[in-house]
């Protein structure tokens, strides 16, 4: 009898820590535990499927399963042609969140649909909110057809580039000896011949500036004088020394440490020494009709990247055929000012079974996106970084520039993104943690040159895993860039206008459900505005979101926040002061 007691006793004791882990787990939001640990073990899902009986998010569909954030939803759905209705289009091969509508789309020559059908749908917005690109199109198209951008590309698809050093000067030896970051390093003010920094119990530290008759950065300072190497040098007694003057979001011995690294998880952070030679980035990424992201992610990124692999496809993610919006852009002059850094990766076929599982044609997109446009790079070395990325994923220059110039870090690392959801302004609990880079060598020697490894987190299960630590003598430590209160780049999710939603879900992968566009009122323009609107999702919950002031820290990307009237629909939502109806 004692025995039985105690087992009952030990069970329900066991009950009340499961219900309090769970509790506990849906308080933190921003952590993925158990979808991580779903993904590779299918019978976990019966876990979280029994989660669904101790909680229920305000609005929640009846449906267990239903996902408890926009983020961890399965992707948009994609309809058969003979679904979709006059004034639809479709996106292309996996493409991800963001962006404008896509242009292509507009070409009857390859089914889309035809003009009328897109004037209906522009004139469904009554607010207006139509992105510079349809409705410059409408008018081209009412005129002429536009020209098929296969016939003009000649062997763009096939062109190879030519990695190139990085000459910047990203860093300055000052008269005195000290080697600093010229970006993260104060200006000297008028009238000083030299800054002194001094705290209490310690000696003063003195960085001489020579001349200075306006506000000038160190970076002038180099032709003053001629020191020899190291980071500085004993001045008259030893009891100065002479460092870098941080400014404010920048740190280390020379002023080269981001706030978002310098608050990581990185292991190794007293080991980061600047390198002679900068890094080549690569960044890689797939695109559908995310144009405004991309636009963003060009101008955040011109700096600390050297090369972008953009692949794109002539078949949606579902398998049927559409237009090359992003080649023809590329053509007619949109993307000059960044042409130079573009590699143009060019899909133009469907893998096996990618109709049939969603995830195939998902997984295949970035593995050819990888070794096809690698293998077209010349002069890379092992140790340059590769970066993959969805199009609605954009990492912050300053993380990017410091794998670029500084040794000592682990690899892969992840990076943590600021989460939003239809624009900047409906902000999420915090990041979205993606698995995205690490060097070539390693791409090559253990993810075996496929970049969907890479993003799964799986390094330590790979064959070549032991092999390359024991080559590089480092021992692999995945870290991320940014932490949940440092973020280190933005996840902009569905981040459209309401006839950029519209053709993302009638174009998505026959992945997992529910699939979204195949329900026909979820497609209603006025009920994806009533979305953006009130923050809500498409099984009926509305989450709960932290304030966002466009003022504050890593709001958008600063290319955004410059082109406020252009970008205005992902800056501020556009339908909060007004009540839609259907």
């Amino acid at each position: 009898m004692k025995m039985r007691r105690h087992r009952v006793f030990l069970l329900c004791t066991v009950g009340l820590c499961v219900i309090s882990f769970l509790h506990y787990y849906k308080a933190l939001h921003y952590v993925s535990l158990l979808r991580e640990l779903s993904a590779p073990y299918p019978n976990i899902k019966s876990f979280i499927m029994v989660s669904g009986f101790f909680w229920r998010e305000k609005g929640v569909a009846a449906t267990p399963l239903s996902p408890a954030s926009p983020e961890e939803a399965p992707p948009v759905p994609a309809l058969r042609q003979g679904v979709i209705k006059p004034g639809g289009g479709a996106g292309s091969l996996g493409g991800g969140g963001g962006g404008v509508i896509d242009p292509g789309a507009l070409d009857a020559n390859i089914g889309a649909p035809d003009v009328a059908g897109l004037k209906n749908l522009e004139k469904q917005n009554e607010d207006h909110h139509v992105e510079p690109n349809l409705k410059k199109l409408l008018v081209q198209v009412g005129k002429d057809k536009l020209p098929d951008p296969i016939k003009s590309m000649g062997d763009l698809h096939t062109r190879t580039h030519q990695l190139q050093d990085d000459k910047t000067p990203y860093f300055v030896r000052t008269s005195r000896g000290a080697y600093c970051f010229k970006q993260g390093t104060e200006m000297a003010t008028i009238k000083e011949s030299s800054v002194k920094i001094g705290l209490a119990g310690t000696a003063n530290d003195v960085l001489e500036v020579g001349k200075a008759a306006q506000r000038k950065t160190l970076g002038l300072q180099q032709q003053l004088g001629k020191a020899p190497k190291g980071k500085g040098q004993p001045l008259g007694s030893g009891k100065q020394l002479v460092k870098c003057v941080c400014r404010p979001g920048w740190h280390g011995p020379y002023c080269g440490v981001p706030t978002m690294v310098y608050h990581s998880n990185l292991p190794t952070k007293e080991r980061l020494t600047p390198r002679e030679t900068p890094r080549r980035v690569i960044n890689a990424i797939n695109i559908n009709h995310e144009f405004d992201l991309l636009h963003a992610r060009f101008h955040e990124l011109s700096q600390a990247v050297d090369l972008f692999l953009v692949c794109e496809s002539n078949f949606t993610a579902y398998g049927e055929k559409r237009p090359l919006s992003f080649l023809r852009l590329l053509l007619n002059g949109t993307y000059d000012y960044i042409r130079h850094k573009i590699l143009y990766v060019f899909l133009d076929h469907f893998p096996d079974g990618g109709r049939q599982d969603g995830w195939i044609a998902d997984d295949y997109l970035r593995t050819f996106l990888t070794r096809n446009g690698l293998s077209r790079v010349k002069g890379a070395r092992s140790d340059d970084v590769f970066v993959i990325n969805d199009a609605d994923e954009i990492p912050a220059q300053e993380g990017l520039l410091f794998l670029k110039l500084f040794d000592g870090w682990t690899e892969p690392f992840a990076i943590h993104m600021r989460k939003s959801l239809y624009g900047f302004f409906w902000k999420q609990f915090g990041t979205l943690e993606v698995v995205s880079g690490c060097t070539l060598r390693m791409l090559h020697n253990v993810y075996d040159g496929d970049g969907i490894k890479l993003r799964r987190r799986e390094y330590y299960t790979m064959p070549g895993f032991r092999k390359y630590e024991n080559d590089t003598h480092h021992i692999l430590v995945q870290w991320s860039v940014g932490s949940p209160f440092h973020f280190a780049g933005w996840h902009c999710s569905w981040c459209f206008t309401p006839e950029g939603i519209y053709f993302k879900l009638v174009s998505a992968q026959n992945g997992d459900f529910p699939r979204w566009g195949d329900y026909e009122d979820k497609r209603d323009l006025n009920y994806i505005r009533e979305l953006i609107r009130t923050g809500g999702w498409f099984d009926g919950s509305v989450q709960e979101y932290p304030p966002a002031d466009p003022k504050e820290h890593m709001y958008a990307p600063k290319y955004m926040l410059e082109n406020h009237k252009r970008f205005h629909y992902l800056l501020e939502n556009p339908y909060k002061h007004k009540v839609q109806t259907e």
